[in-house]
């Protein structure tokens, strides 16, 4: 009697889901059979049980209750499944799958604890737990054939505790299951085509926060040309990290793909970097500061001013046309790029040598060593002759040879500290009522991190 009313109750909740938009987000891909003769006879029913008790509790938005059933459902497919069961594998899709729910279940209730910090670490933490058993189960069943093993569901596990170990903060984790995918190509090549390109995500971000430009933009290149074009949203997330990597080595999107996809703010920072104009750059960083804040990206801003100074310094070159630059010359167009001036339109040299600011000038020395310490520039500074000598060969060498320093990412126990607090910054500026004072607490905030 209690089974025919669980599965009356699964039945509804199957009828009430079916045509919801996260149907096919949660549920699992395969068909299902039901018979009225079915029994509760052994682990695996009273798991396919749950599983539907769950879908009852998602379908009518009780969130916690479904949260701490896929909980314990994981565990006790850990348990019962897993740790049991050996040398056979067809129940992978059911783990990949149910640890997948797990995942959506806790950003859901997450959203509804938007203001108790501490309790959405804890659900991303009990989560992120549970998976942790099943991945470890699975990476010890390491063999040379996979016929039989379960190491086919490791990228899978792996994409789901990185999105975790993301929300924790939890680099250093991530990094362990990114480094052990690496190191073990197989599991790469036996994955499904979805899997590869969330992990290649993953591993973009990462590269991203060690500013390891060159192998983010190849992670997420691939995880664009594996996206198909029926899907423009995930191309969109995709081209919010590969457009900005692909500005730090120099590489300028056109227009038309910005429209395409509805990401003109980034046409804002490329004009202004093209026209090595200072004061538009920062007008645009003001402007986008919280939407490179939501994209969790809010540290590459800091780091835009650099490539329009690279810039000035290549403009100012071709217009002295020597290798040659007076100090002077430079200061000044400095100073008229952050006044609003395109520094792309001097007609030919109206370029003054008064120096009307000390302060001015020290800062304007500060730019240039930083320039040359970060090889965005291949010159030297002859304080005799004040002038700034390029070298002979590649005065401005590649952008993916330059060095950058993230300050929100560190190896050191000073920089995890600085990462968690980043991230708290970046909720403060999407959660404040005044957004341009928190973002200029925040960018306060990164250079003075610099300076450490």
């Amino acid at each position: 009697m209690q089974m025919t009313a669980l599965l009356h109750c699964c039945g509804l909740c199957a009828t009430v889901n079916i045509n919801t938009p996260v149907a096919p987000k949660f549920y699992i891909c395969f068909p299902l059979i039901f018979t009225l003769h079915l029994k509760v006879n052994n682990a695996l029913d009273e798991l396919i049980c749950s599983f539907y008790i769950v879908v009852f509790f998602h379908a009518f938005k009780s969130y916690s209750d479904g949260f701490h059933q896929q909980l314990e459902l994981v565990k006790a497919f850990n348990s019962t499944v897993l740790q049991v069961i050996e040398n056979e594998n067809w129940f992978m899709p059911f783990c990949c799958q149910f640890s997948k729910n797990l995942v959506i279940l806790a950003k859901l209730l997450a959203r509804r604890a938007s203001n108790d910090q501490v309790k959405i670490k804890a659900i991303f933490q009990e989560a992120a737990d549970a998976i942790l058993q099943c991945y470890k189960l699975c990476q010890a069943d390491l063999r040379n054939h996979v016929v039989n093993s379960k190491e086919i569901g490791l990228l899978s596990l792996s994409n789901s505790l990185c999105e975790l170990y993301f929300k924790l903060g939890q680099i250093d984790d991530c990094n362990v299951c990114i480094e052990f995918i690496m190191k073990n190509n197989s599991l790469f090549d036996i994955a499904d085509n979805a899997d590869k390109v969330k992990y290649k995500c993953y591993c973009g971000q990462l590269s991203l926060l060690k500013w390891n430009f060159k192998e983010a933009e190849e992670c997420f290149t691939f995880a664009l040309k594996h996206v198909p074009k029926q899907y423009p949203r995930l191309r969109k997330i995709i081209l919010k990290y590969l457009i900005p990597t692909g500005i730090f080595l120099g590489k300028v999107p056109s227009k038309k793909l910005l429209e395409t996809y509805d990401l003109m703010f980034f046409h804002e920072f490329t004009v202004a970097l093209k026209n090595g104009n200072i004061c538009q750059l920062s007008n645009a960083i003001e402007s986008n500061g919280i939407t490179f804040a939501k994209m969790g990206i809010s540290f590459f801003l800091p780091a835009f001013p650099s490539l329009c100074y690279r810039r000035i310094v290549r403009i100012v070159a071709r217009i002295v046309g020597s290798k040659i630059i007076p100090l002077q010359y430079l200061y000044c167009a400095f100073t008229l790029s952050t006044e609003g001036v395109n520094v792309i339109s001097f007609p030919n040299f109206l370029m003054t040598s008064i120096v009307d600011n000390c302060d001015k000038w020290n800062e304007f020395h500060c730019i240039l060593i930083n320039l040359i310490a970060k090889k965005n520039i291949n010159a030297s500074i002859s304080t005799a002759d004040n002038t700034l000598v390029l070298n002979d060969s590649t005065s401005f060498p590649s952008l993916s040879e330059a060095t950058y320093t993230n300050p929100l990412f560190l190896k050191d126990c000073h920089g995890k500290g600085i990462f968690r607090l980043s991230r708290y910054l970046n909720k403060l500026m999407l959660s404040a009522r005044n957004d341009q004072a928190c973002f200029s607490l925040a960018l306060r905030f990164v250079n003075l991190c610099e300076t450490k």
